[in-house]
């Protein structure tokens, strides 16, 4: 039986490249193609562990969506129909092509990949899982908003406000299309307050709980407190983003509000619908 494919979703910013090189130290197959720093002239501050196919045809996508993390428009809403636009269905069959081909090269083994702007596309790979017969698993890096918002603001060259419609929308997209399969939220901060709680979570979540003191000796390699930002308290957020992220930190380490999160994308449903009208 085919492992269920893992998908690493989190806000640009997030920690996501932490989480999956932890992931990949715990017996997750990324694959030849992951951006390193090495993968780069100017090489970055860190390695990205980025799939570089699917970075690219997702890109694209986004563009073509009108929706790049880039734009303005990045937190819009994407049309139903949208998915079955010519350069879209030619983005999918593609993205499809790599998934057929990293599965085959992982013999059995569990396969992932990381990427933020993965969890606005969701519905294209739902598709693209379920005409295979695959399920899924996802890994959600969480981090303060505030801090999120106001690095990405910087380094995305966008509007605060833009920021913050994306971290919240990325994240209630990532809560309604994870719905009913395994997840696990992981707290950024966490890895500094909690290390050893976490990282046996992380481990036992995939499969491999033996190994939780290797993702643990990793994080204290990769992290350096003294680098740890201060909390962005001068941003003040929307209180849907409060309420969002505070969801979030209720299921980190396995938890499921049941209750509290149907509540929460009731809520993001009902603010689609009044933006639409």
């Amino acid at each position: 039986m085919t492992a269920p494919v893992t998908f690493i979703l989190g806000m640009h910013n997030s920690g996501t490249s932490l989480l999956a090189r932890l992931a990949a130290l715990l017996g997750l197959e990324l694959g030849p193609e992951v951006l390193t720093r090495d993968s780069f002239e100017a090489k970055p501050a860190y390695d990205y562990w980025e799939h570089a196919g699917i970075v690219e045809l997702q890109d694209e996508a986004l563009h073509l969506l009108n929706r790049h993390w880039s734009t303005p428009q990045s937190h819009l809403p994407i049309p139903q129909d949208a998915w079955d636009g010519p350069e879209i269905t030619r983005i999918a069959g593609a993205l499809g092509a790599i998934l057929d081909r990293e599965l085959t090269a992982a013999v059995g083994k569990p396969w992932g990949f990381k990427d933020p702007r993965t969890v606005r596309l969701l519905p294209l790979w739902r598709r693209l899982l379920a005409r295979r017969g695959l399920a899924a698993r996802y890994l959600i890096s969480l981090r303060d908003p505030a801090i999120v918002t106001a690095s990405f603001a910087d380094k995305g060259r966008v509007t605060p406000a833009d920021a913050e419609a994306l971290w919240r929308r990325s994240y209630l997209e990532a809560l309604s299309y994870s719905e009913g399969a395994p997840r696990l939220v992981v707290d950024y901060d966490a890895w500094l307050d909690q290390p050893e709680r976490q990282a046996a979570a992380l481990a036992a979540f995939l499969g491999q709980p033996q190994a939780a003191d290797d993702a643990l000796a990793a994080v204290r390699d990769a992290i350096d407190p003294s680098l740890r930002r201060t909390r962005a308290s001068q941003l003040r957020l929307a209180p849907f983003t409060v309420a969002t992220a505070e969801c979030l930190r209720a299921m980190i380490g396995g938890r499921e509000p049941a209750a509290r999160i149907a509540a929460l994308l009731d809520r993001a449903a009902a603010t689609d619908r009044r933006s639409a009208a």
